[in-house]
């Protein structure tokens, strides 16, 4: 069988910013691996899990104590607790409804028709043809990336609570305008440099909380004037 070419190009391009989210990208990759294979109920297995993730990593980033459940559509239900789909209210429920739609679909999918859901005998031959499966995920892809787009795009430092030190460039960059940063000289030709942004980020994460916090409201009051 010639190699299926199907990737999820959109969900590749939504965190391809955040290369250190490991897990994430692990389950896209297992995910694209079983479509490659023409697998098509470890593939609902895996749409399922990859939605899983994506959902995960949204609360976790916005929760300082996220708490999770067994079951995808309550985790849809914590995600869109704390994501705008739309600053237009139509629009928000529209998509809201979509996105609900295609969750509902791949667990249900997934819950008949997936590998690890069930045992079958022997000779079962799984009325889900990859075709079935290929909508379903070209779906899950556009959900991800949508869901994972508008998470990245709202965050907000005095609410995201799983800061990572390279989403805040321009205010790493301000800081190493304010202080000194510290240099290791190991031997006559090796110099660690350390950056002061790098280390308040490492040693006081709550001190580089509190001041990327002043440094946004004050970047806001800015724009407004």
């Amino acid at each position: 069988m010639a190699e299926n070419a199907f990737s999820l190009n959109l969900s590749t391009r939504a965190i391809a910013k955040t290369d250190s989210a490991i897990h994430l990208i692990e389950q896209k990759e297992r995910l694209e691996a079983a479509i490659r294979d023409a697998d098509s109920s470890l593939s609902i297995d895996l749409a399922k899990a990859f939605l899983e993730s994506i959902f995960k990593t949204i609360i976790s980033d916005r929760e300082s104590s996220p708490t999770f459940g067994n079951q995808l559509s309550p985790l849809f239900k914590q995600v869109k607790d704390h994501l705008p789909f739309s600053g237009d209210r139509h629009i928000a429920e529209n998509l809201s409804n979509l996105a609900g739609q295609i969750v509902n679909t791949t667990i249900q999918l997934r819950n008949k028709y997936g590998a690890a859901s069930h045992g079958d005998d022997g000779y079962h031959c799984s009325p889900l043809k990859m075709a079935d499966v290929e909508f379903v995920i070209s779906a899950v892809d556009g959900l991800a990336a949508f869901l994972y787009t508008k998470h990245r795009e709202t965050l907000e430092p005095d609410t995201h609570h799983r800061i990572l030190y390279d989403d805040y460039p321009e205010f790493n960059d301000w800081l190493n305008g304010q202080f000194d940063g510290y240099s290791l000289r190991l031997s006559e030709k090796t110099l660690i440099e350390y950056s002061a942004s790098n280390m308040i980020f490492t040693h006081d994460l709550s001190a580089y909380r509190e001041m990327l916090i002043q440094y946004t409201s004050t970047e806001e009051e800015d724009d407004d004037e």
